[in-house]
């Protein structure tokens, strides 16, 4: 781990976090490469607007990545838990840091820490997260946090009109 910052997870206030900044990260294609987000526009009322519904949501937590430095908390990105199945006691996770001068220091690994703590809290038995198999940073913040690659799904993603494997990570909490 590279650095010694505190992340907080806590949940986006519309009024906020939600600026121009967070829009540009939204619309970055380097930021959602490996996402479905990658040939979406953004604007800030539809982004307000997935806040505010993850907000309401019963069974998807949307929170807001903030590094404390100094006392002072920054907005670097977000990670969900969610959709979860309560029957089942398990769910996804999905997470980007936008601010991607922060991007290999450690603050996802940490972020991830965070929601493990969250899932616990909820009851959580298993959480699992989706990859494509070209990314190796989310890889690696995943098995830094001892999750295991439990299946792959042969050229089931498209990337620049090219498919590709989806590796899929599970861990039991």
């Amino acid at each position: 781990m590279k650095n010694s910052s505190k992340i907080i997870l806590r949940k986006l206030n519309l009024k906020k976090d939600i600026s121009k900044k967070y829009q540009n990260w939204m619309n970055d294609p380097e930021v959602h490469k490996f996402t479905d987000q990658i040939n979406k526009k953004h604007s800030l009322a539809n982004i307000r607007n997935f806040v505010k519904e993850k907000n309401k949501s019963k069974n998807e937590f949307l929170y807001g990545i903030f590094l404390e430095k100094n006392n002072f908390k920054i907005h670097i990105g977000n990670i969900k838990l969610g959709p979860i199945s309560f029957l089942h006691k398990t769910g996804v996770i999905s997470y980007f840091i936008g601010d991607k001068e922060l991007w290999g220091k450690g603050y996802t690994t940490l972020a991830i820490k965070e929601i493990i703590k969250v899932a616990k809290k909820m009851r959580l038995k298993k959480i699992q997260a989706g990859l494509f198999e070209m990314n190796i940073g989310s890889r690696k913040v995943l098995e830094k946090n001892n999750f295991k690659l439990e299946g792959k799904f042969r050229s089931a993603l498209v990337y620049k009109s090219k498919r590709y494997n989806l590796f899929w990570f599970g861990k039991i909490l």
